[in-house]
C-alpha cells in the first residue's frame, strides 16, 4: 500500500473525521513528460564571456522547431564559485536568459549539475560535496518558484571515488531541493557513470515520486568513442563497425534490463546522454543512433542526445545548421505521444498541514535493551522501523522511537499524529498498549499531546490528537513512542504530523 493511499484510508475512514485525497503525502505526478531532448552549452565560451559564445539563445527555437522538446543543460558551476562557494552574478545572469528563451520556445529545461570530473577525486571528496551542496541550496531557492517544466538533475555521472558514497550524497542533496522544491522533477541516476548495470544499487526514497531515473549509454564504448583524443583506451582506435544481429541484440537486452527494473520500481526513465563521435563515420554513426532511440522509445523512455555541437554534434556551427543525418536518425520515426497527465486534484489542505516528514527513515530508537532495523512493510511507505525489546525496561521510556518535527508549533494549535503499527508475534491475538506523545526534543522533554496506542498483530491506523498550550519554536520537537514495556517486537510505519488540518469540503 502507498504512503498516500493508507493516510487516506486511515483519516478518511473517519478516524478523526478527516479525508485526505492520494495527494496527501505524495509528490503529484509530474506534469510534463520528457520526450526528446538534446545536451547543451557544457563546453561553450558562454558562461565565461557571452561575447565569444558559440551557443546562441535562437537555437533554443531551432531545438524546439526541430522537434525537440526538452534541452539538457550542462552546468559546470564550481568554476563560477567565490571562495564561499558563492555563485556569479554574471553566471547566473547567462543562466537566467538561457531559461527565460527555453520558455518562450516551449521547451523543458534540465538544470545539470556537471561537475562529475572533480567529484570522482580519489584523494579528497569534501570539497565537491560541499560545493554541490552549496549549488542546490542557491539553485534551489532561487528557482522554488520556476515553472514546472524546469527540472534538476543532482550530478552528472557519479563514478570513481563517488561512487562508494553515491546514495548519501544523492540523500543529502535531494533533502536541500525538497526544502524548497517539494514537487518538482528531479533527475537521479546509478553510479559507475550512470551505468544501466548499477541500477539495482540505486537507492531512493519510496514516497518521493517525483524522481525520474536516467541511465547513459555508448555501448560499445569501441565503436562510439573510436577516435577521442581524451581517452587513452579509444584515441587509437579506427575503422570499429557497428550493425550486426549481436550488436541489436545486445542493445536489446540491455534496455529491456533498463525496462524490467522501472516496471518493477513504477520509475520513469530518461536515457540521458547517447551519442556516437563523428570519427565512427556517419553512416554507421547515423545508423547506432537511430536504433538507441527507437529502442528508447519503444520502452517508454525519453532521450537526450549528446550533443548539440562540440564533438558527437547534431548542429554544425560553422554551417549554422543541423547535421540533416544525425537529426533524421533522431527523429526517423514521429515522437511518441505524449503519457496523457491525471487531471489535477484540487489542491488538498494537509499538503499544508504537514509539519514533518513521512518517511520511515527519519525514525531513531534509543534504549539499551534493543534492536532495530528498517524493514519492507505493506504499511503506508512500504518501509517500517521494526524494534525488538530484548528485556522489559522499568519505565517505559526507557527505550523509544523518536522522529523529528520541522514545523513550529503555536500555542492553540491543534494537532493529529498518526502511524500503522503492528506487533509481530506468534500469537495472532496478541495486543499491547504504548505511550506516544508530540514533544521538546530535547531535555526536559516538555509534552505538547500525549495518548494510548493499542498495538494488534494487524497493521492499523493508531492517532493520537490534542491541542498545544505553549508555543514550540521551529524544528524543536519530535514524535516519541515509548516501547520499554513491550515483550513482543514491533513494526512502525513513517509518523504522519499535521497541524491546523481541516479536510477540503467533499462534493
Amino acid at each position: 500500500m502507498s504512503l498516500p493511499a493508507a493516510v487516506s484510508r486511515a483519516l478518511g475512514a473517519c478516524l478523526l473525521g478527516l479525508t485526505l485525497t492520494s495527494a496527501a503525502l505524495a509528490q503529484s505526478a509530474p506534469a510534463l513528460s520528457l520526450k526528446r531532448g538534446v545536451n547543451a552549452l557544457g563546453y561553450d565560451p558562454i558562461w565565461k564571456d557571452p561575447a565569444q559564445a558559440r551557443f546562441q539563445l535562437r537555437h533554443l527555437q531551432a531545438m524546439k522547431d526541430a522537434g525537440f522538446d526538452h534541452v539538457r543543460l550542462n552546468l559546470h558551476a564550481f568554476e563560477h564559485m567565490d571562495a564561499e562557494h558563492r555563485l556569479s552574478a554574471a553566471w547566473w545572469k547567462t543562466l537566467d536568459s538561457v531559461l527565460d528563451a527555453a520558455a518562450k520556445a516551449g521547451l523543458q529545461v534540465l538544470v545539470d549539475e556537471h561537475n562529475f570530473n572533480e567529484c570522482a577525486q580519489e584523494q579528497d571528496l569534501a570539497p565537491c560535496r560541499v560545493k554541490l551542496k552549496a549549488f542546490w541550496r542557491q539553485v534551489s531557492e532561487r528557482l522554488r518558484a520556476a515553472p514546472a517544466s524546469v527540472v534538476f538533475e543532482i550530478l552528472n555521472e557519479p563514478n570513481r571515488a563517488m561512487d562508494a558514497v553515491w546514495n548519501e550524497v544523492l540523500a543529502e542533496n535531494l533533502q536541500i531541493i525538497r526544502e524548497t522544491n517539494p514537487t518538482r522533477r528531479v533527475v537521479v541516476g546509478p553510479k559507475v557513470w550512470n551505468s544501466l548495470g548499477e541500477l539495482d544499487n540505486l537507492k531512493l526514497p519510496e514516497a518521493d515520486r517525483n524522481l525520474v531515473v536516467t541511465f547513459h549509454y555508448y555501448t560499445p564504448m569501441e565503436f562510439t568513442h573510436q577516435g577521442a583524443h581524451w581517452t587513452p583506451e579509444f584515441k587509437n582506435l579506427k575503422g570499429i563497425t557497428w550493425g550486426t544481429q549481436a550488436d541489436h541484440d545486445r542493445l536489446k537486452a540491455d534496455f529491456d534490463k533498463v525496462k524490467a527494473w522501472a516496471d518493477k520500481h513504477g520509475r520513469p526513465i530518461l536515457l540521458g546522454e547517447f551519442g556516437a563521435l563523428e570519427s565512427a563515420g556517419m553512416p554507421l554513426r547515423a545508423a547506432w543512433t537511430a536504433a538507441v532511440a527507437r529502442a528508447a522509445e519503444a520502452r517508454g523512455f525519453g532521450w537526450s542526445y549528446w550533443q548539440f555541437d562540440s564533438d558527437f554534434v547534431v548542429w554544425d556551427m560553422k554551417a549554422d545548421g543541423w547535421v540533416k543525418p544525425i537529426l533524421d536518425a533522431l527523429m526517423s520515426a514521429p515522437a511518441p505521444a505524449p503519457v496523457a497527465a491525471a487531471p489535477a486534484a484540487p489542491r488538498d489542505p494537509v499538503q499544508d498541514a504537514m509539519i514533518n516528514t513521512p518517511d520511515a527513515n527519519t525514525w531513531g530508537v534509543y534504549g539499551n535493551k534493543q534492536t532495530s532495523e528498517r524493514v519492507p512493510c505493506e504499511a503506508m511507505g512500504n518501509r517500517c522501523l521494526r524494534v525488538k525489546v530484548q528485556e522489559r525496561t522499568t519505565n517505559a521510556w526507557e527505550i523509544g522511537a523518536t522522529a523529528p518535527i520541522k514545523g513550529a508549533i503555536r500555542n492553540g494549535d491543534r494537532l493529529q499524529f498518526l502511524i500503522f503499527g503492528r506487533l509481530v508475534s506468534g500469537d495472532p491475538n496478541a495486543t499491547a498498549t504504548v505511550n506516544a506523545s508530540i514533544q521538546l526534543a530535547s531535555a526536559p522533554y516538555t509534552s505538547v499531546i500525549s495518548g494510548p496506542l493499542t498495538l494488534s498483530t494487524k497493521f492499523e491506523p493508531l492517532v493520537i490528537q490534542g491541542k498545544a498550550t505553549e508555543n514550540f519554536a521551529e524544528g524543536t520537537t519530535s514524535v516519541s513512542v515509548q516501547l520499554g514495556h513491550l515483550t513482543e517486537t514491533v513494526e512502525l510505519s513513517a509518523p504522519v504530523v499535521l497541524r491546523n488540518y481541516k479536510a477540503a469540503p467533499t462534493k
